[in-house]
């Protein structure tokens, strides 16, 4: 898990799954201070932009809420709103970079 960016988030809250933790590794990937994140959705939307797919979003959002399994791709953005390209939402509540 050293070298794992991730989050991790309360299914048992439902419409929000607060993010309980986040590696150090995500605060640096991001730009965001945990304080930052912490208690923010797992859907993770305080990283969405203008390139992200509509399409994408309401796919993690029914995922999420029918706690099923899905794997994309998305375009996220940084605090500093440079863009990241490669995340993969693997699971309702875990996230991988």
């Amino acid at each position: 898990m050293e070298n794992s960016n991730f989050v991790l988030g309360n299914a048992q809250v439902p419409s929000l799954y607060p993010i309980v933790y986040c590696s150090d590794g995500f605060c640096e990937l991001t730009g965001f201070a945990r304080a930052q994140i912490m208690q923010k959705g797992c859907a993770c939307k305080f990283l969405f932009g203008p390139d992200t797919s509509d399409d994408h979003v309401a796919q993690i959002e029914k995922a999420l809420e029918c706690k099923a399994e899905l794997k994309l791709e998305l375009i996220f953005y940084k605090k500093n709103v440079n863009m990241i390209l490669i995340w993969k939402f693997n699971k309702v509540n875990s996230m991988t970079w």
